[in-house]
């Protein structure tokens, strides 16, 4: 029986078991409020669930202080991780700036914002017509 819970507690079943559901969701949150579906041209669904992962590992993180115990493997790491890793980087945000390392919060935010975006156009420039 001991050999049951050391599958099930298991770091990587845990977060993988809590991304498959996070990116569940995202797709299925993304294909519901998708722009070509909806008459309005935003990314509701991309925003949502990037609010939403937020949420979700600000109120995971702000109850579990141990971030190895397996409800913030499955819940934070897992679920939202798979779910957006933009909660991830808002939790980085909020905990630089509640530490006093505005210029921290600010150049990952530089970093991460601007960056991830230049990183994206290089992708799409290097891999276009590669399918």
């Amino acid at each position: 029986m001991n050999w049951i819970a050391n599958v099930f507690f298991h770091p990587l079943f845990l977060v993988g078991v809590g991304g498959a559901l996070g990116s569940n969701l995202r797709y299925g949150v993304g294909y519901w409020l998708n722009p070509s579906t909806t008459s309005f041209p935003f990314p509701f669904g991309t925003t949502l669930v990037n609010v939403l992962g937020s949420f979700f590992l600000g109120c995971i993180a702000g109850m579990v202080n141990d971030r190895t115990q397996w409800v913030y493997l499955l819940v934070g790491v897992g679920f939202c991780g798979g779910l957006t890793t933009f909660s991830t980087f808002s939790l980085e945000l909020v905990e630089h700036l509640q530490s006093g390392r505005a210029g921290v919060a600010i150049l990952e935010c530089v970093l991460n914002v601007l960056v991830g975006l230049i990183a994206l156009y290089a992708g799409l420039w290097l891999c276009k017509g590669v399918t």
